[in-house]
């Protein structure tokens, strides 16, 4: 971690796709193991259906899915296919089957397209490619996404007056209109903060969450202390909707 990034902006040592899949795990893993996080789950505190351990074996489990679709990506920075055809919310739908852990994946995708490209992985490549992944997904990927969201059933979730996940309507006009994923993030950006992230080409993970871990930990050395202490500076400028 203490070589998280060099002064050419180079992330870590990821010079292969399994790297990329591994660091989706640790970050994953580091995250769940945060303790304490008030208003989430962490070592002494579960949920009234999730807990700790689950949150740990999602993180582990979600290697395979984030090596494929850091795959896809690859192929998508080499020309081999469209980046439309990545599959970003098939790997999501797949990744809700079996882990509680998908947000990671676009981010999978854009290091496998970054490393195809550039041979290594530096923050601004990263988040140019990013924002194509984001921008390039498709109607099918919403409609992933929607069967995804509706598998996890997430607590606090209310129905909305256009395109509601809830409203088997809302699918059948996503096919009849083509809207893509990345629109319907847009139309929710508005009130929902992972999806403000999505059309933002993940804003506050890259302008403000990725350099306050970076400081702290380079201050501090303790993991833990950097986790918690990042968890509750973001959380103050950008509430979550779900601990909210």
């Amino acid at each position: 971690m203490g070589n998280a990034e060099n002064k050419q902006g180079r992330v870590g040592n990821l010079m292969d796709i399994e790297d990329i899949a591994r660091a989706a795990q640790l970050a994953s893993a580091l995250e769940a193991s945060g303790y304490p996080k008030p208003g989430n789950v962490h070592r002494t505190a579960d949920l009234k259906e999730t807990t700790f351990e689950h949150f740990i074996a999602s993180s582990i489990a979600i290697g395979p899915v984030m090596l494929d679709v850091a795959k896809q990506g690859f192929r998508a920075g080499k020309g081999e296919i469209k980046t439309e055809n990545i599959g970003v919310g098939r790997a999501i739908k797949s990744a809700i089957e079996n882990t509680t852990k998908w947000h990671l994946i676009p981010l999978a995708a854009a290091a496998g397209m970054t490393l195809a490209k550039e041979g290594k992985i530096e923050m601004k490549k990263l988040r140019a490619n990013l924002s194509n992944v984001l921008k390039s997904t498709t109607p099918e990927d919403a409609l992933n996404v929607y069967d995804a969201i509706l598998i996890a059933d997430p607590a606090g979730l209310e129905g909305v007056d256009e395109l509601d996940v809830k409203n088997e309507a809302s699918k059948n006009r996503i096919k009849k209109k083509r809207i893509s994923l990345y629109e319907i993030m847009n139309i929710s950006s508005k009130w929902d903060t992972i999806s403000r992230e999505w059309i933002t080409d993940m804003e506050i993970t890259f302008e403000f969450g990725y350099p306050l871990v970076k400081k702290l930990y380079e201050r501090t050395g303790n993991m833990n202390t950097t986790t918690v202490q990042s968890f509750l500076e973001i959380l103050s400028k950008y509430p979550d909707t779900f601990v909210q």
